[in-house]
């Protein structure tokens, strides 16, 4: 391969490549070029494997460690702790009745405070049944018809020169209050005891009649509470399951560092583009150079005249590094998607193209107002006020 080295004298025509040849007067030719190319291209794939396999083997030195070998303290600590708490609650046996009682108790809450109010609000909102009435309606009405029933009779009996019309209003009114009387008079004399019993059973067919219908009033009362009374004992569940919750993101997020939390990924993104917004102000009608000095300087006149306020736009190396911050914020958006919700993905990509020209050129000042729009359109961007006033932060104010 000395043709490549730059050596121009060969002393035998072997040493020359296949594709190569020497004429009379010592000058090399190609005379198969295709055979050349694939020569060249196969030197290109081993130089570009043997660079490939250096750059691993220098960046493998510079690659974090697993989880695992970060958080060893936690597997030191915590095997062997969770291993003696599992053999001293299965040593005795002790630790199956524990398990079968906290079995229970979820199960429990999950029947009470879950699976029976939904099914409960299914049932009244989406079924023809409904709520289930505890009062019997029907009982309740044929004991009203057999109250009124044992009243006409017993007015017809005792008081037979009553109007018809008189007695039917008393029945239908359910009116005891004769009854009431001719039993206070009958408790007086022993030998009336069968009307005693008589009125005593038509007075407990009455009793029965306020209690049913006392039971249809609870039963209408709670029917028409039904909704909020459920929801009411979901209400714990939903608040266990919202402590669960934060639990788990404490430990994935703050613990075992399994993923970034919501904020953190709001606060990556407010930085990202609070680098394109000092690298754009920076180039926002930059103003010109000073004015020289009125001796020793050959500088033209013109030179020092301000400069205007014209439409500026970026040069290829500010254009580059926009373009790696848009490239950056597009990751964070990509990769963490599901802490935004569909409609500021779609926003923020579209602002994103405006910024970085894909829409047609602009200018300097056009993309810090798009960045300005940005910032007043989505709520991840705005950083909320922690209370605090501004004067408790500054010493001795």
């Amino acid at each position: 391969m000395r043709f490549f080295r730059g050596e121009e004298s060969f002393e035998h025509d072997s040493d020359l490549p296949l594709w190569a040849s020497v004429d009379g007067r010592g000058k090399v030719s190609i005379t198969n070029l295709q055979q050349m190319a694939a020569e060249v291209e196969a030197l290109l794939v081993d130089i570009e494997t043997h660079l490939e396999q250096q750059r691993i083997r220098r960046l493998d030195r510079l690659r974090p460690p697993t989880r695992l070998r970060r958080n060893w303290y936690l597997i030191a600590f915590g095997l062997p702790s969770g291993a003696w708490m599992v053999y001293s609650l299965l040593r005795t046996h002790g630790g199956i009745d524990l398990m079968k009682m906290v079995y229970g108790k979820c199960r429990n809450i999950y029947r009470e405070h879950i699976k029976d109010p939904m099914t409960s609000i299914y049932r009244e909102l989406f079924t023809e049944t409904g709520r289930i009435n505890v009062a019997d309606h029907k009982a309740r009405i044929d004991a009203i018809e057999s109250l009124k029933r044992m009243i006409r009779t017993w007015l017809d009996e005792y008081f037979p020169n009553m109007p018809e019309k008189e007695k039917i209003s008393r029945a239908e009114a359910m009116d005891i209050s004769l009854i009431e009387t001719k039993f206070e008079e009958s408790i007086k004399n022993i030998f009336e005891m069968n009307s005693i019993v008589r009125m005593g059973l038509i007075e407990m067919q009455f009793i029965k009649k306020e209690m049913l219908s006392a039971m249809v009033s609870m039963d209408e009362l709670m029917g028409s509470n039904e909704m909020n009374m459920q929801v009411a004992a979901m209400t714990p569940a939903l608040f266990l399951l919202m402590t669960l919750r934060r639990f788990f993101q404490v430990l994935f997020y703050a613990l075992f560092k399994f993923g970034k939390s919501k904020e953190e990924i709001h606060a990556q993104f407010r930085q990202t583009m609070l680098d394109i917004e000092r690298l754009l102000l920076m180039r926002d009608s930059p103003p010109g150079p000073p004015p020289s000095l009125s001796w020793g300087s050959k500088r033209d006149s013109h030179h020092d005249a301000p400069t205007k306020n014209i439409s500026q736009t970026l040069s290829a190396e500010d254009l580059g590094m926009l373009l790696l911050h848009i490239h950056e914020c597009r990751s964070i958006l990509w990769q963490s998607r599901r802490r935004f919700r569909s409609v500021e993905i779609r926003n923020v990509a579209e602002d994103l193209a405006e910024l970085s020209g894909e829409r047609g050129p602009v200018s300097v000042s056009q993309q810090l107002m798009i960045i300005s729009r940005m910032s007043r359109t989505y709520p991840f961007l705005k950083v909320v006020s922690s209370g605090i006033p501004f004067e408790n932060l500054i010493p001795g104010g």
